[in-house]
């Protein structure tokens, strides 16, 4: 009895050790980080359809597939979406 008593008891410290060298839990984005964040896919989509550009000669609007992409415009609308996520992320409360 007196075994058991003393192995509940160094399983009882072990486990404590065990939670209490754990960093704290970090909580869930809250909306206004999430919010901001919808912005920032927004804003990004927006740029991201000036950044088609009709072939010449076309009739056809851009939703058929006839248009090209102007990649170094892709490229800057990508920039500024991973800026502006960042910058939610770094107002976020779990930091």
């Amino acid at each position: 009895m007196r075994a058991v008593v003393v192995l509940t008891a160094a399983l009882a410290a072990a486990v404590s050790m065990t939670h209490a060298g754990r960093a704290s839990i970090r909580l869930a984005q809250t909306s206004t980080v999430t919010n901001c964040m919808m912005t920032c896919n927004s804003q990004a989509a927006t740029c991201q359809t000036t950044c088609l550009v009709p072939t010449t000669g076309s009739t056809t609007t851009a939703a058929t597939g006839n248009a090209t992409l102007n990649t170094a415009c892709q490229a800057t609308c990508t920039t500024q979406q991973i800026s502006c996520q960042t910058t939610c992320a770094r107002t976020s409360p779990s930091q």
